[in-house]
């Protein structure tokens, strides 16, 4: 699934090129700045990805400075933030903007002041504006995985209600495309369909709302773990774990423990750790004129179930506890 170069492939790459300096000589000076601009820092997708960032740009000398937008729907403070950034001259900036087609102009800028943007989780930057490195998942193929979880739960096919993830934001809307492409002329039909906020008790609430008024349905879709661990627990709250599959992307500590107490039943995880430190180990190559073995790199996903649960490496997916942005 993963286009392009692997990841380790990738990482000897810039390793022979010299740019995965672990120490102060080989690294730029303290002072050097890059910006992270994000939609959001909270969540077990969001944090992450801000520590993969942030240790490997520690690793390599490099100062960060953290954007929040505090949510989906603050797409023009996010831009806001941005446009800061660039206004601060820093080094590079790494984002995962929450609507691509708002951030043109603001990425124009920062190109025309000679500032790499790198996409971190994001394939794209803007909509309109290519971005100079970028280090994500696939979001159609997490569809794609996701289908193939839902064909294995269900093999005989049956109904499920699907959390579609933040209103517009593109990630979730390529994600649930993606899985509908692949379940069309099946025998899997979709029978409720709901965005919401990206919060757990807003997820948990629209959750229990389906199985209330779809008591027979066989599966429910959460577009991430914030939907998904809200999906599983609406399930052990009707005491219907196992009854009511429930299927997500990313494997947080929330997502881990609802597997093994039997009410998650397959997850596409993300390696989102990866991910962060994929994207600082591109902006530094960028940063210091090197050349880069591929422009996008696509971390590879991993889908968990109990079988398997117990013999993945998690380092690449989950933050260490209690690390916070």
């Amino acid at each position: 699934m993963q286009s392009g170069l692997s990841i380790k492939i990738f990482v000897t790459a810039l390793t022979a090129a010299g740019v995965l300096a672990l120490t102060a000589a080989n690294s730029v000076s303290a002072a050097e700045k890059i910006g992270v601009s994000m939609p959001n820092v909270k969540g077990p997708w969001f944090t992450p990805v801000l520590y993969g960032i942030s240790d490997e740009a520690k690793k390599l000398g490099y100062d960060v400075t953290i954007q929040d937008a505090g949510g989906y729907a603050n797409v023009d403070k996010q831009v806001s933030q941005f446009s800061n950034l660039v206004v601060q001259k820093v080094a590079a900036i790494l984002i995962d903007p929450a609507n691509p087609a708002s951030f043109n102009g603001a990425v124009r800028e920062a190109k025309a002041d000679k500032i790499p943007v790198i996409g971190a989780g994001s394939p794209i930057v803007a909509s309109d504006v290519e971005a100079d490195a970028a280090a994500s998942s696939s979001h159609c193929n997490i569809g794609h995985e996701l289908a193939k979880g839902a064909k294995t739960l269900l093999p005989n096919g049956g109904t499920l209600a699907v959390l579609a993830g933040p209103a517009g934001a593109f990630w979730a809307s390529d994600r649930l495309r993606c899985f509908k492409e692949d379940l069309a002329g099946g025998n899997i039909k979709i029978v409720a369909e709901q965005t919401s906020e990206q919060d757990p008790a807003v997820a948990l609430s629209l959750a229990s709302d389906f199985l209330q008024r779809f008591p027979q349905v066989d599966m429910l879709y959460g577009a991430d773990d914030t939907y998904g661990v809200g999906a599983a627990r609406a399930a052990q709250g009707a005491q219907k774990c196992g009854k009511v599959k429930v299927l997500f992307a990313v494997l947080g500590e929330a997502a881990e423990e609802m597997m093994r107490a039997g009410c998650a039943d397959y997850v596409v995880a993300q390696q989102p750790v990866v991910i962060g430190r994929t994207a600082v180990q591109m902006m530094d190559a960028l940063v210091k004129g090197k050349p880069l073995p591929a422009k996008k790199v696509e971390v590879p996903l991993v889908p968990v179930t109990m079988v398997n649960l117990n013999s993945i490496d998690k380092t690449g997916m989950q933050a260490p506890k209690g690390w916070t942005p």
